[in-house]
């Protein structure tokens, strides 16, 4: 995984195949049924952040290379292979060798290459590994069907003929970078997908949403407006919660004994409106914008699973008042605090799973149009106007935390209103992090249950990463500034990590800073991470700063941090210092300043 093998010609697609998965080609759950792939309609390749998959019983890692060393997996000795394969030529991608510890019995640990870059839309991989042992140091052979592919003796099996030809053109690119075929234990190859596959629904829902918007008129009801005495609330004047309209591309579906979300298509498969629905909406506004100068906004993201209410936080009252903003938020449709059920119910079937995936992807959309509304409408209303509460268009901005920081990436690159975000202990790539996070472990119960086999537990895992792609920032990051989407000004992000987080794992923003997407990684990070030179504040554009808290680095591996420190998750967004670093970068218009006097951001 991912294999060629699903990859069926299809010159109408960007990349010139589709994706297509046979009825019972994906994972089975305990019941038997196997992953449906109807969600996979549209794709055309695989994710940019697929990781390599593979099953060698016992196999030894302590000799490939390891996420600590990753500039080893370029070296031309190199075990394991992952070459990048275009009309320009070759060339190796970085990478790292590990195997799955979440699996506890070491003969059935399932084999994994992770990219340590982001992976390119559009664009054919050959991964291939040589000279494998397993933990009693005896070589690993190839299979039978993939020896007689290497040697020449497809024709003894029927099924490997029509293969053939392809695996030669496999072969031959590998021998001209320097990797026998006599060498293999196994080699393969893929096609990443298409910006259009991935992104094409947001920007669907982005350029149909606004312009029936346009045409139709904003609609912000206030259901309920709270004032607060400054005893009651030194910061907050008052808040308004509320609804605001929004074009609906949605169409309701079953999940098990529940309702989902799936797309709204026509007959040619083209996602189209389904109506108006009114999403929720909280704006807190501080005291410093009553009667006075015009606020800024920012809008804000919360965190896993969770709801708009978490804007409620103290350190959002501080800023705004401090800085004369007003903080808004909705609900982040499909991992928000009412889809929680549905999630529980698609574990049980992961073929149920674009019921999350493809719900995010309106849940992108509705931030996208809460900022028109809270920018260009709000101030009009009663409550607000009574006030004497203005808004400075000029002043809009992104913050969110942890999930709305790891979502935060795929709003800035989508939004054509708000160029500066900052994200707070994020990450990318669910298919990476889950593992890797203590959040995953209430999930990964029941998802044992009913996909016991840990193997395929990592082919569901890279199924549903790739589904998850239309909205994880692992396929957006990209698109921030160094390819922006059209008629989309570049943007960046300020991306605030904390040293051991125990719910999201530093490595994926590693890897984002490796992929050459305009994405600095600020000195002292504390510690030397390789393939990455660290760059020297200020420095104006996207970066990512990492602030420390006593807690060790992790050990390496697809498991969850854990320590005598305690979880440093929510740290960093308490601390004034960080909190001036993030209004300076956006009023600077992206500026990162050294807040920390050059000691890695560690608070006394």
């Amino acid at each position: 995984w991912p294999s060629n093998v699903y990859l069926k010609a299809d010159p109408e697609r960007a990349t010139g195949f589709r994706l297509e998965f046979e009825g019972n080609s994906l994972p089975a759950n305990t019941s038997g049924v196997h992953m449906d792939p109807d969600g996979f309609a549209g794709y055309d390749g695989y994710g940019v952040g697929s990781a390599i998959v593979a099953y060698f019983p016992n196999v030894d890692v302590s000799e490939l290379t390891a996420e600590e060393d990753i500039v080893s997996s370029l070296d031309p000795a190199s075990k394991t292979v992952l070459l990048e394969v275009t009309q320009d030529g070759t060339q190796r991608v970085p990478h790292w060798a590990e195997v799955d510890l979440q699996e506890s019995d070491e003969a059935m640990r399932g084999f994994i290459i992770r990219p340590a870059v982001i992976l390119k839309e559009s664009t054919r991989y050959i991964v291939a590994m040589r000279g494998l042992n397993d933990t009693s140091g005896q070589p690993i052979a190839p299979s039978d069907a993939f020896a007689a592919l290497r040697d020449g003796n497809a024709a003894t099996y029927n099924a490997l003929a029509p293969r053939e030809e392809h695996f030669e053109n496999i072969f031959t690119t590998l021998e001209d970078n320097g990797v026998p075929r006599d060498d293999l234990t196994l080699a393969w190859d893929f096609v990443t997908a298409s910006s259009q596959a991935l992104h094409g629904p947001a920007l669907t829902m982005r350029e149909d949403g606004l312009e029936a918007l346009d045409a139709e008129g904003y609609e912000v009801v206030i259901d309920e407006l709270n004032e607060f005495s400054e005893e009651q609330n030194a910061e907050i004047a008052f808040e308004v919660v509320g609804r605001y309209r929004v074009p609906h591309f949605m169409r309701e579906v079953p999940v098990s004994d529940l309702m989902g979300w799936r797309f709204n298509t026509d007959d040619q498969g083209n996602i189209v409106q389904n109506d108006w629905v009114m999403a929720p909406f909280i704006a807190r506004i501080p005291r410093s914008a009553i009667d006075g100068e015009p606020a800024g906004v920012v809008l804000y993201g919360h965190g896993l699973n969770g709801s708009m209410d978490q804007v409620r936080g103290g350190f959002n009252r501080a800023v705004g008042q401090r800085h004369n903003l007003i903080f808004v938020a909705t609900d982040m449709w499909g991992m928000s605090t009412e889809d929680v059920p549905a999630i529980l119910r698609l574990i049980t079937d992961m073929g149920l799973f674009p019921a999350l995936s493809e719900r995010l992807v309106q849940g992108l959309f509705n931030h996208v149009a809460l900022v028109r509304a809270a920018r260009d409408h709000m101030a009009s209303l009663p409550e607000f106007q009574e006030r004497g509460v203005t808004i400075d268009t000029e002043r809009v901005y992104y913050s969110g935390i942890s999930q709305g920081g790891i979502f935060g990436a795929s709003f800035i690159a989508l939004s054509p209103d708000i160029t500066l975000g900052h994200l707070g202990v994020p990450g990318q790539n669910y298919s990476t992090l889950l593992h890797r996070s203590v959040d995953f472990e209430p999930f990964l119960i029941p998802l044992e249950v009913f996909y016991p086999n840990s193997i395929d537990r990592l082919l569901v895992l890279g199924a549903v990463g790739t589904l998850w792609e239309r909205a994880d920032p692992v396929s957006y990051y990209r698109h921030i500034s160094a390819e922006p989407f059209a008629d989309t000004p570049p943007g960046a992000v300020l991306l605030a990590s904390a040293t051991g987080d125990y719910q999201v794992a530093l490595v994926t923003n590693e890897i984002t800073a490796r992929s050459g997407l305009d994405v600095a990684l600020m000195t002292d990070y504390g510690k030397e991470v390789p393939g990455i030179e660290p760059t020297a504040y200020p420095h104006t554009g996207s970066g990512v700063v990492n602030y420390t808290f006593g807690n060790p680095w992790p050990p390496v591996g697809n498991l969850p941090p854990s320590d005598d420190v305690g979880d440093p998750h929510g740290k960093p967004r308490n601390l004034r210092n960080h909190q001036d670093q993030m209004v300076h970068f956006w009023e600077s218009g992206g500026e990162i300043i050294d807040v920390c006097g050059g000691d890695a951001c560690t608070p006394e």
